[in-house]
């Protein structure tokens, strides 16, 4: 794979994680009998800590303020504050808002971003605000003014584009 398409798996797997964490709080149902670990599949547990929460039922809107982090195995979700929003007659994750210091980090995989909106029935991310997504190991880096992942599709859209490619140490070219 080449670095380009290896970066962007990176990110899309990285927003991915981020996704299916935040529809993972509002399942219900129990995960059926398997060798599955406590980190593996969509019913692995979410655990999401702030200073204060609020919820609103006739808005269905959950909102963490002041030193928000949501985590979920190895995902971090750090922010200033998150609003999640339910369909009022379903469990269901209508949008999520993620404002103020956005990072995610998975393993070496790294996001940062103002603003990161999530659509669960588009199953899009938008991150606004200088979203930057890099790997530590990799090195490479994509920035723009604003990135759009289509989950389902596998495609992610980048306005204002800049991604940096960072040699391979380990490739042999030696100087």
């Amino acid at each position: 794979m080449t670095p380009f398409w290896r970066c962007l798996a990176i990110l899309i797997s990285l927003l991915a994680a981020w996704c299916t964490t935040v529809a993972a709080q509002t399942r219900a149902e129990k995960p059926p009998d398997s060798e599955l670990s406590e980190c593996e599949g969509a019913e692995a547990a979410l655990d999401v800590t702030s200073e204060q929460m609020t919820f609103d039922r006739d808005t269905q809107t959950f909102i963490f303020e002041d030193k928000v982090r949501v985590k979920r195995c190895d995902l971090v979700i750090d922010c200033d504050r998150l609003q999640v929003v339910r369909y009022a007659d379903e469990n269901r994750i209508k949008h999520v808002i993620a404002t103020g210091n956005v990072r995610f980090q998975d393993g070496t995989r790294h996001a940062v971003a103002d603003r990161a909106d999530y659509y669960e029935d588009e199953q899009k991310l938008v991150l606004v605000g200088s979203p930057r997504a890099w790997d530590v190991d990799e090195q490479n880096e994509v920035s723009g003014e604003e990135i759009i992942v289509f989950l389902a599709e596998e495609r992610i859209l980048v306005s204002g584009a800049r991604v940096r490619f960072h040699p391979d140490p380990s490739s042999g070219s030696e100087q």
